[in-house]
């Protein structure tokens, strides 16, 4: 790839106030947020720990085509009060080598909080994510609904979710949370052009339960992902 422009919206931290520990402790997630933090991780955006003394921040990465941007700019003012006072979105553009195309990413990053550290012990273990024990109790309608505007996509009557950086047995976890605690019929696919990565299938016997469990909590751009 060759990059035609980097990183634009970029503040320095120079002369930012810091927080001290106690600050820095008071600030929590609202239900809501934790709610779709767990459909968010469960894509491919992450937390990232710095070293092991560190506390760990939030990072929030969107490419692609251009309805996806009502959804950043959901997270991006989700998130705003982790982020320093300052502090903006990234942008990145690029050519591809390949198709000779421009493509585009908008990014951002927030501070680095207690919050998410805690957060972090449950969804990594040796840097690597992974689906946590506990993820019926986590995940909800909310965090369904940001799991299918991250990674859901179409597919015939049906919608794939993609689960490609996750074990068989963290997939077949995903499986039955979805059958038990929504209900909805679900199956698994192999997407041979990827290496053979697992995605889960919803039926198309499920899509009207689906559609009621989500739609709520999605951005209008990105309801085509659940309508027929």
């Amino acid at each position: 790839m060759c990059y035609t422009s980097v990183i634009l919206f970029a503040n320095s931290t120079k002369n930012i106030k810091r927080l001290n520990s106690i600050e820095r402790n008071e600030i929590n997630l609202p239900d809501n947020i934790n709610n779709a933090l767990v459909g968010i991780l469960l894509s491919d955006d992450h937390l990232q720990r710095r070293s092991l003394s560190s506390n760990v921040r939030f990072i929030f990465c969107q490419s692609g085509k251009i309805e996806k941007r009502p959804y950043f700019d959901l997270i991006y003012f989700m998130f705003r009060f982790c982020c320093t006072n300052d502090s903006e979105y990234y942008i990145k553009r690029w050519i591809s080598k390949k198709k000779g195309e421009e493509y585009s990413s908008i990014s951002f990053a927030t501070k680095q909080l207690p919050c998410f550290t805690k957060i972090y012990s449950l969804w990594y273990l040796n840097k690597k994510k992974i689906v946590p024990t506990n993820i019926e109790e986590l995940l909800t309608s909310e965090g369904l609904a940001y799991w299918i505007m991250e990674d859901g996509s179409r597919q015939n009557l049906g919608l794939h979710l993609s689960v490609y950086a996750f074990t068989w047995q963290k997939v077949k976890l995903l499986m039955s949370v979805l059958e038990n605690k929504f209900d909805l019929k679900c199956s698994c696919h192999i997407h041979s052009s990827i290496g053979g990565k697992w995605r889960i299938y919803i039926w198309e016997k499920s899509m009207e339960k689906l559609k009621i469990l989500v739609t709520p909590y999605m951005v209008r751009s990105m309801l085509y992902k659940i309508q027929k």
